[in-house]
């Protein structure tokens, strides 16, 4: 969500040989990770190999064209991805060397490479190879790095890279002079990140209390969100966002219109309000108009806007409180996109649900699914 190094010319990585080479998920796949975009995910194997699918107008599915997807395809032929990232037209991904990579629409700098050209393969961002994680959001994004950092670059006019103004970073440009930042995640217009304090901090557009400060006020630095010292992980949506704490509660704040904070109402909240009574959440996700977590028994629980199934009940009905999506006890983790959800399970399987106009359920057609699906391997 100071300026580093310029982009590599090329990509000189040891995958670069084979960058437009693709090929379909095998069989025996197991899933590691999963990132649920606007209208396309990706999602990275146990070998390391990186695969994409849905909407590709932009080239974001890093496949050297602009087809869209409705199974995963594979990204070149390196087998050394660790994470990956998928923003709303562009994705980031970091890799075994230390370094990371993008691909996809470009007219905000959003790639990080210094210029606004839309590429279709990974690029490397400037030279680095200390970056620990990376998080790609509407038209900017944001990474941690090994020095404590963070850096972010993109679009920057309602200051959505912390940097204390609001003009646009083509290269990653540090976030105050913090040494302490554990995680970071980039939203549409604004940015949250956890530090080592156990606070949460947020800058950005504010229209809804997003940043979690108790105003409505537009921040260019990290500002902090409530004033406890206890949080663990916070995930950032298009206008919400949500946070898991050490009481094993989950709090959000920002928009609620669909009940996407899960209140019990439609009320917006400029400070983090606790999501029902149970302490035993333990990964969240926001996106759009929805939000999703798992829980310590297993199952996973979505709640607000639900008019393509985003939730996963087997129905459209929005929900202003959690309400659980399909019947399985074995979910490992959970990852939104704006209408749609995607989950890795137990057995190794990745599960999409939702929108699927452009395939990024990944389920072989363009149908929406209301329950949890299994991707095609």
């Amino acid at each position: 969500m100071t300026k580093i190094l310029k982009l590599l010319a090329g990509v000189a990585l040891a995958l670069a040989p084979a960058m437009l080479l693709t090929a379909p998920a095998q069989a025996s796949t197991t899933w590691a990770s999963v990132s649920a975009g606007d209208s396309h995910t990706c999602a990275v194997t146990t070998a390391g190999k990186l695969y994409c699918w849905g909407s590709n107008d932009e080239g974001q599915l890093g496949l050297g064209n602009t087809v869209n997807r409705h199974s995963p395809t594979r990204v070149g032929a390196s087998s050394s991805w660790r994470t990956v990232s998928a923003g709303v037209n562009h994705t980031c991904a970091t890799h075994d060397n230390g370094g990371i990579y993008c691909w996809g629409y470009n007219s905000f700098g959003q790639l990080g490479t210094g210029d606004n050209t839309s590429y279709k393969v990974p690029t490397r961002v400037g030279t680095s190879a200390s970056w620990k994680r990376v998080s790609a959001g509407a038209d900017h994004t944001c990474a941690t790095h090994d020095n404590g950092g963070i850096y972010c670059w993109g679009r920057n006019e309602v200051g959505q890279l912390g940097t204390g103004d609001t003009a646009g970073h083509k290269v990653p440009t540090r976030v105050g002079t913090s040494s302490s930042w554990t995680s970071v995640g980039a939203g549409s217009y604004f940015t949250c990140a956890t530090h080592s304090n156990g606070g949460i901090y947020c800058w950005g557009r504010n229209f809804y209390g997003q940043l979690g400060n108790g105003d409505l006020n537009m921040r260019t630095v990290p500002t902090r969100a409530g004033s406890s010292s206890s949080w663990k992980a916070v995930s950032v949506g298009d206008d919400h966002a949500c946070a898991t704490h050490d009481n094993g509660g989950i709090y959000c704040w920002g928009y609620n219109s669909f009940g996407q904070l899960g209140t019990g109402d439609k009320v917006n909240r400029d400070k983090p309000t606790r999501v029902g009574a149970s302490s035993s959440w333990e990964i969240v996700s926001v996106a759009g108009l929805h939000t999703c977590a798992t829980h310590s028994n297993g199952g996973i629980y979505c709640w607000g806007y639900n008019a393509d199934g985003e939730l996963g009940t087997g129905n459209t009905t929005t929900s202003e409180v959690p309400v659980r999506a399909g019947s399985s006890s074995s979910w490992t983790s959970v990852d939104l996109g704006y209408n749609h959800t995607c989950a890795t399970h137990s057995s190794g399987g990745i599960y999409c649900w939702g929108y699927n106009f452009d395939g990024q359920l990944g389920t072989g057609d363009t149908s929406r699914r209301y329950s949890p699906a299994k991707i095609v391997s």
